[in-house]
């Protein structure tokens, strides 16, 4: 996963106030998994989806 991906969840976690444990949650994987993800340790090409999922639905929530 690039690097500038990775900023950007960061980002939307911490201006949504959200963890990666949540997140993690979210999307049904292990809070080792998400971190290893964060971390850049691993390329998780089934969960890039489901993550941009889960930020495009906070920014809705918050924007309503």
């Amino acid at each position: 996963m690039s690097q500038e991906f990775i900023m950007k969840v960061r980002v939307a976690l911490a201006k949504y106030e959200k963890s990666q444990k949540w997140l993690a949650k979210k999307i049904n994987i292990s809070e080792v998994y998400m971190s290893d993800i964060m971390n850049g340790n691993r390329k998780p090409k089934k969960q890039i989806d489901s993550i941009e999922t889960v930020l495009k639905e906070l920014e809705v929530i918050k924007n309503k």
